[in-house]
C-alpha cells in the first residue's frame, strides 16, 4: 500500500560481515532477501497464530 512502511527484518549476514533488511513476500508468508554481497538467499516464514517471535533483527550464519 503506497505511503505504508513495508515490514522488515534486520539481517546481520556473518558471511559477509554486513546488515540488510529482507522484506515480506507479496502473499505475507515470509520475510526474503539476499546477501548483498554473495547472493546467498535467505527465508524467514511467517508464524501462524501468534507462535513466533517478537524479534525483528537476527543474525543469517
Amino acid at each position: 500500500m503506497p505511503g505504508q512502511p513495508r515490514p522488515f527484518l534486520g539481517i546481520y549476514f556473518s558471511c559477509c560481515n554486513v546488515y540488510s533488511r529482507i522484506y515480506k513476500n507479496a502473499a505475507g508468508t515470509a520475510y526474503v532477501g539476499w546477501c548483498p554481497r554473495c547472493m546467498k538467499r535467505i527465508e524467514a516464514k511467517v508464524g501462524k497464530g501468534g507462535s513466533g517471535t517478537d524479534q525483528r533483527f537476527f543474525i543469517a550464519r
